[in-house]
Parts: structure tokens; sequence; C-alpha cells
């Protein structure tokens, strides 16, 4: 019999995992990317050089391939390009999500919209289409804070925290530098906690493995800048929290139009108890989350259930179930800006108890850069205990065996 082939968009690091699993899987894998050099295609059995947010380079160069070979299935992960994939699966008649749906989640407030219409709880949103606009509504509006970002961001590019002693001349100009529609986008800051949750519809049945709490001990720090220092898995909640957080994600997933595949949630809880949606997206999420944490917590692999998904494959509600009940954390080093002279206490990371991974995205001459995006990050260290205490006292006791000196 025939492998199957699998194309997988995107070829970069957090891509890697798909590629392992699709060849332990025995599948083909036909990898693409801008960057014929990125790191994941040196896995791949074939690769197609097309940037992954440029959806119609990539169909062309699909379409192309597909002619001398079948495609069976398209995924990706850990890469914000639901429409990419979205036009590949439609163009091919592969299982996947509608153009329509891929197009919701690519423009946060199509998203939001989405949600309002069908009264989905999320933040107080609304679009702003200049600077004497954004200076009226934080001035009126009777908010401690707001969120403003690029309607289609990603990776935290743009977003920024603000409040009424913020230059906003500076904020807008800011966000709206990081998105190609220029269309901006501003919301309530709800100050609770804020939760990553990856689910997978079945049948339209909610499965949610694993939940992290996001870890946003810096937001004073970085501010205004929007950034996250990891998260730990499991979040400290009741089982009627989870449940109610399983429904608005079913809700959410229902106004964009998916009752099957692959929900990753950002969620906030209020102070009431109520948790309300603040982005959803259609893919598998970045962050090690989808990839490590989830695997290593509770022995449930979402990307290979995505895997099975994209290549019309039956899923078994087994294969969503918990299997252990392990704790996990992901924490992330911030260097002093500054050309990187020398990194201190990586061989002591062997010597930490329950390191799961960890992982540098630059090295000794490389600059580093102010922290104004997720991508500005150094690295990250992960970790696996019995509890979600002795996995926070670990991932912190290995930050530390890090020292990144800078000048």
């Amino acid at each position: 019999m025939k492998k199957k082939k699998l194309l997988i968009i995107g070829g970069g690091a957090e891509q890697i995992p798909a590629y392992q699993i699709a060849k332990e899987r025995g599948l083909t894998v036909i990898g693409t990317d801008i960057n014929e050099d990125a790191p994941a295609l040196k896995l791949a059995d074939h690769y197609l050089i097309a940037s992954t947010r440029d959806p119609e380079a990539t169909l062309i160069a699909v379409q192309n391939f597909s002619k001398k070979s079948k495609i069976h299935g398209v995924m990706t992960i850990a890469n914000d390009v639901a429409l990419t994939v979205s036009t590949i699966s439609n163009a091919l008649n592969l299982p996947g999500i509608s153009l329509d749906s891929a197009t919701k989640v690519s423009d946060k407030l199509l998203m939001k919209n989405a949600f309002k219409l069908l009264d989905v709880p999320t933040p107080w949103f609304t679009s702003i289409l200049n600077l004497e606009e954004l200076k009226k509504i934080v001035s009126s509006k009777k908010l401690n804070r707001f969120v403003i970002k690029p309607s289609d961001g990603r990776g935290a590019r743009g977003v920024l925290l603000i409040d009424k002693n913020t230059n906003l001349e500076w904020a807008y100009s800011e966000a709206k530098k990081y998105g190609s529609s220029g269309k901006i986008i501003l919301e309530e800051f709800i100050d609770g906690l804020q939760l990553s949750t990856e689910s997978f519809l079945l049948n339209g049945k909610v499965f949610t493995p694993a939940i992290s709490e996001r870890n946003y001990e810096y937001l004073d720090k970085f501010f205004p800048y929007f950034i996250e220092n990891g998260g730990t898995i499991p979040a400290n909640l009741s089982k009627n929290i989870k449940n109610k957080i399983n429904k608005l994600i079913s809700d959410g997933a229902k106004a964009l139009g998916v009752n099957e595949g692959i929900v990753k949630g950002d969620i906030v809880i209020k102070s009431d108890g109520t948790p309300m949606i603040i982005e959803l997206a259609l893919r598998l999420s970045g962050g090690w989350f989808a990839s490590h944490q989830t695997p290593a917590a509770t022995g449930v692999n979402l990307v290979d259930a995505v895997m099975s998904y994209a290549l019309g494959e039956k899923i078994s509600v087994q294969s969503l179930t918990p299997k252990k009940k392990l704790a996990t954390a992901i924490r992330y080093w911030f260097p002093k800006p500054g050309k990187i002279q020398e990194i201190v206490g990586e061989n002591n990371l062997n010597k930490l108890k329950g390191l799961t991974a960890y992982g540098f995205f630059k090295n000794k001459g490389d600059i580093q850069k102010k922290i104004k995006m997720h991508a500005d990050r150094f690295g990250y260290i992960m970790v696996t205990a019995k509890n979600r205490d002795d996995a926070i006292k670990q991932v912190n006791i290995g930050l530390a065996m890090v020292k990144i000196i800078t000048s």
C-alpha cells in the first residue's frame, strides 16, 4: 500500500514535532516555508518554497506538486495561518475548516463580531478607525485599562496594555505597525485569571485534556507591551469552571461555524467566575503547549489527533481522554537588551529534576532585542512534576541555573 502524503504548512522549530510524528507514522511529509533552510524542512521528504502567510502562492506550489503526487491531508502547528491551511484543504477537497471560518479567525474583529452575534461572552471591544476616535473612546469609556492591537496580528506583535495616561498617538502608531490590514481593535482588559485551552471537537462534543494557567508576572516590567512568561498545567480550576469553559468553547466554535477539529482558546475568568473568550484559533497552539506540555501532563497527543483528522482517519474518544495526571510548567528567559556575550550554566540544566525540554532561540554573538513581542524572548525551559507547586518550583530553579550576559 502506498504511503499517505501529509502537507505541513511551516518549517520552523515549533513545527518540528509534527514532522517527527508524521515520520513515525510512516507518512510521506511535504513541508512548506519561504525559507528553504527552515529547520523542520530537513525532516521533510519534499518541500515547497512559499510563504506560510500567502495562501495563493502556497496553493500554486501545492497544486503543481499534486499534479504528480496526490496529497492526502494538510495541517499546521504553532502557526497562525488558518486561511492558508483552509485554502489548500478546500482546493484539494481534504478535511478541514471552511474558508469562512478561517477568514473569521484571521481577523479578530470578524471573530469577535461573530461571538457578539450569538451572545458568546467576550470582553467589550470596538474597531478603531483613527487616532481621534481612539482618544475619544479612551477618555469617555468608564474602564481602567484597555488592550489595543492589530486585528490581524499574531505572537503579541503590537499588543499593548494602555490606560488614560498612555501616549495614545504612540500606542496607535505602534499597534498599527504590526498589522497588514490596517485595522485596529480596542478591547477591555479584564483583570482576571488568564488561561490557554487546547480542545478537540468530535461530533460537536468538546474534549479539553489540558488547561494552562498563563503566567503574566511581568506585565508591569514590560508595560505597555503584553508579554506572557509561560504557563502551568493544570490550571487551578474547579470542575464547575472547567464545564463552563467547555461550554464556552463549544459556543465560540459554533459562532465561527465549526463543530469538529482543533480549537485553541485564550480565556479569561472574571471575578464573578464567568469565563470569557479573548480569542479562539482553529489550529494547534504554539509555545510547546500542544507538542510537549499536554502529552507530558495528560498523555494526550493532540498533534497526532489533528494529523488523523487531516488525513480523514477516525479519532477515538479514548485518544482524547487523559491517561495520567501530572503537572508541567514552562517559563522563558528575558535577558537585558544587547549583544549576547556569554551563555553560562547550560550544562547545569541536565541535573534539573523533571526537565522535559529547553531551548535557546539565540546564540552567543546574536543581538537580544528589547522585549516587545513573544519572538523577542531568549529561550524556554519546561519541567514535569507530580503537582503544580513542584512544577513551578523546579522551573524557577532551572531558570536561575542559566545566566545570559549581554553588553
